[in-house]
């Protein structure tokens, strides 16, 4: 008997895309695709480094790839999850038939679910970055890993500044080395020209060998030389070509670099200062900041050392939590004991500055992390595991049921 030919008309588009996006066929070719993004993904980690892979497999709608040199369009993880999450929703939950034998599946699946959502509100909601202090600093400000952003302020007689001009960090990283963009603001006298961001650099000067092979204008004996960027995104330090254009008067031309930002707790930054009309401004790049909504003193750290050795054995905070309207609060924070508040993370990260010897002073490092869906794994397992266990007992009762009620056999005398 031949096959009814499929109705492709208009009127029946959305039947037929409610079929595709339900169908069992779909949801085996998306596991398929996730294994293969995975595979890439993860052997591109090893010479670009984890934020690299996460951006270009995982976070990514569409993936172009090379195959003996032929561009091919793969989808990325985040459609792929896209895709299964529709697919999930439509076909387990919608248009499965509803009967108590599948009660324990659907509550599976619902945890399934939440597992996809919560990848999502991670990936689009979540923020990390670091906070380190010597003992008896205290702060609120978390500091980013790898985002660096172009701040121009105003400076007081004291150098102070108490506002700034801030060129965002995903509009500053997106200019290339060889681009120009000019930006204008009635914030400060004079526009703003970027001649070139680089992700990752060093100024050197230009009796060095190497300058030779660096692009890009020579500014008061320095040419920026770009480096290979490091796989590791929080290594790399960024530098810019900078030029102020005021009204009137002639341009002033710098280099940029982070490298000049601290790196120490108790460093300052290092602006280069200019001036405009008789006003001093200072001009930096800076990492994004931002601030959590408590203050954090650390009082002790503790850093204990393998005997004989510098490699440490074991390193704790104990530091005292302010909050307005409410009692200070002390907490230990250790290597594998984080302090979570507020839907904040504090991790015991790391200690510095490098080459302490002991006895030196140390400074406690923290990583930060801000997740809305920080237990929705956990979650969404237990969802997930409470689904199967009702589902093998439904089957199990359902298999003694008819054993007990099915007729039995005689066999005639």
């Amino acid at each position: 008997m031949a096959k009814k030919p499929i109705d492709l008309s208009p009127g029946n588009w959305p039947q037929l895309i409610y079929r595709l996006f339900t169908s069992f066929k779909v949801a085996t070719v998306v596991f398929v695709l996730m294994t293969l993004i995975t595979l890439l993904g993860t052997l591109y980690q090893v010479e670009h480094g984890l934020h690299a892979a996460k951006e270009r497999y995982f976070y990514s709608w569409i993936i172009v790839e090379k195959v003996w040199n032929i561009p091919l369009l793969v989808p990325g993880g985040m459609l792929l999850m896209w895709v299964l999450f529709i697919n999930m929703t439509l076909g387990a939950l919608v248009k499965v038939r509803k009967r108590w034998k599948g009660f324990g599946m659907l509550v599976g699946h619902l945890g399934m679910l939440m597992l996809l959502a919560g990848a999502f509100v991670t990936h689009k909601a979540s923020s990390d970055g670091y906070m380190a202090l010597y003992p008896g600093m205290k702060s609120n400000r978390v500091e980013s890993y790898r985002d660096w952003q172009l701040e121009i302020m105003p400076l007081s007689e004291e150098g102070k500044a108490e506002k700034a001009w801030v060129l965002p960090a995903d509009e500053l990283q997106s200019i290339r080395s060889d681009e120009q963009r000019r930006y204008e603001t009635a914030d400060l006298p004079f526009d703003i020209v970027i001649n070139g961001f680089s992700q990752n650099a060093t100024p050197i000067p230009v009796s060095a060998p190497m300058a030779s092979e660096a692009n890009g204008k020579e500014i008061d004996g320095f040419k920026l030389s770009q480096q290979q960027t490091s796989k590791n995104a929080e290594q790399n330090l960024p530098g810019c070509y900078i030029e102020l254009r005021p009204e009137n008067g002639d341009p002033i031309e710098t280099i940029l670099w982070a490298g000049s930002f601290r790196f120490d707790p108790r460093e300052k930054p290092m602006p280069f200062t200019f001036e405009v009309e008789g006003q001093k401004y200072g001009a930096l790049l800076a990492k994004k900041t931002w601030v959590v909504p408590f203050e954090v003193e650390l009082n002790e750290f503790i850093f204990e050392r393998h005997p004989g050795i510098s490699t440490a054995r074991n390193y704790e905070s104990r530091i005292t939590r302010f909050e307005e309207g409410q009692p200070e609060k002390p907490v230990e924070i250790k290597m594998n004991e984080p302090m979570r508040y507020q839907g904040y993370t504090f991790f015991q990260e790391s200690f510095g500055p490098q080459g302490s010897e002991p006895g030196d002073e140390m400074f406690s490092q923290f990583a930060v992390a801000n997740n809305p869906a920080d237990q929705w794994p956990l979650w969404s397992l237990v969802v997930t595991g409470i689904g199967m266990t009702l589902h093998f007992l439904i089957m199990l009762i359902s298999f003694v049921v008819r054993s007990f009620t099915r007729p039995s056999k005689t066999t005639a005398s």
